[in-house]
């Protein structure tokens, strides 16, 4: 027993496992995800929902959305703004992991009258004939991908931006990993059931890495016929870092805000955000 518990709380080499899309392919573990994206009064999935109308409207605003502006939203999960741009009569495609989400994101189209192109397709290798004036990533997605995924993102926002279009999205800040904290939680049913309908003992660890700037919340589940590992890494930028990557996947003007509602830029912050133009 104590070999076992000491190999579940060894820290992990940084990145060696990638989990990502098993939680938005898991029909349990998705489900859990759409009911934390449609509760307007948690910041989980989704944003809360008065921050959320914030985003969209400064959106509008700032990058003039209206009829035939192509817009995409990577990681758009059930829809929350896809749906409000495209009512805007803009050209919007949605591109996520969960096709439950996709559905949620069509339903309420089709209950809108609108057109959205939905796509169940993993951003990072997304390639299709589509060029866009604006591309939003909006929950700071960013900061949960490898640096390899993090270049293969850009790599594809640049592929599909048409000359003079922007890449909006936000990110953790250096601000936000002050605050976590190394620990290790042990429960029966850990998060009221978010991970399995049926009985389990999960195991929650949480690690820094100081100098990639990188966090770790591994969770492993134990049930009666398997067992389950699920890493949910997180990097936490300064605005030169975030600049010089940037710069580095060939975008040709960066500006730094302070959130996705045009606030100003505070070094104090958990988050900040950034605009991205393809000349």
């Amino acid at each position: 027993m104590f070999e076992e518990l000491s190999s579940l709380n060894a820290r992990p080499a940084i990145y060696s496992q990638v989990t990502t899309s098993d939680l938005w392919t898991d029909p349990h573990i998705s489900a859990r995800m759409l009911a934390a994206h449609l509760d307007p009064h948690v910041d989980l999935s989704s944003y809360r929902a008065e921050y959320l109308e914030n985003v969209v409207d400064w959106l509008i605003s700032r990058f003039h959305v209206r009829a035939g502006l192509r817009v995409a939203d990577f990681g758009c999960g059930p829809g929350l703004y896809t749906t409000r741009l495209a009512r805007t009569r803009a050209d919007v495609t949605g591109l996520d992991l969960s096709s439950r989400s996709l559905d949620h994101a069509k339903s309420l189209a089709h209950a809108d009258g609108l057109s959205v192109r939905y796509l169940e397709q993993d951003y990072l290798s997304y390639r299709d004939d589509a060029r866009y004036d604006l591309t939003i990533m909006v929950m700071r997605d960013y900061c949960a991908l490898t640096p390899d995924g993090r270049r293969a993102l850009l790599h594809t926002v640049r592929a599909h931006l048409d000359s003079g279009g922007s890449f909006v999205f936000d990110v953790d800040s250096t601000a936000a990993l002050a605050d976590v904290r190394e620990q290790a939680t042990y429960a029966p049913s850990l998060m009221d059931g978010f991970w399995s309908d049926q009985p389990y003992f999960g195991f929650h660890n949480t690690y820094r890495y100081e100098s990639e700037r990188v966090s770790l919340d591994k969770f492993e589940i134990f049930e009666a016929e398997r067992t389950r590992a699920y890493f949910n890494w997180v990097r936490y930028f300064t605005p030169d870092e975030l600049t010089g990557d940037l710069l580095d996947a060939g975008f040709d003007e960066v500006e730094i805000l302070g959130d996705l509602t045009g606030a100003p830029y505070n070094d104090e912050a958990p988050q900040f955000a950034a605009i991205a133009i393809n000349r």
